[in-house]
């Protein structure tokens, strides 16, 4: 009696096949763009600023772009912040400041109404250093991440 040894089973196959790349794209897909919205910052004013206000190339002073408005100080500061949201905002004199990421925006009296000067913020921070070492802003841009991981709040 001769006895049959089954066939043996096709080998395995190496190497990945195209389940394996469509599921690695999707989790770089995924981690990059994670990535690309943590460093994002959503709240810029230039837009809020350049589309409501009165460009003023007369006033420029620091590197910051002026612009003016009729309203009062404290309005068109809560305006351009309400529009988009500062990471800080202080006043001092009559002078409100906002901080952003990348930008610092100065809202002042002038003419009974507003100046705004729209700075990037390293010319903002050196044009008003004096008043924000009080208020112990960095004189690099904060990051638009705000933490929040373990130990947070401690």
């Amino acid at each position: 009696m001769t006895y049959q040894h089954p066939a043996p089973p096709p080998p395995a196959s190496r190497g990945l096949n195209w389940k394996h790349w469509t599921a690695i794209a999707v989790v770089l897909v995924l981690c990059c763009g994670g990535v690309f919205l943590m460093n994002t910052n959503f709240s810029n004013p230039t837009d809020t600023i350049r589309d409501h206000y009165t460009r003023a190339a007369n006033l420029d002073e620091g590197g910051g772009k002026a612009y003016t408005s009729s309203a009062s100080p404290a309005t068109v500061a809560d305006q351009i912040d309400d529009d988009a949201e500062a990471r800080s905002e202080r006043s001092s004199n009559g002078v409100y400041y906002l901080q952003y990421s990348k930008h610092i925006v100065a809202v002042s009296p002038y003419n009974g109404g507003s100046k705004i000067l729209l700075h990037d913020y390293r010319s903002g921070y050196n044009h008003y250093s004096s008043v924000f070492v009080l208020w112990g802003w960095s004189s690099s841009p904060p990051s638009p991440f705000r933490g929040g991981g373990p130990g947070s709040g401690k």
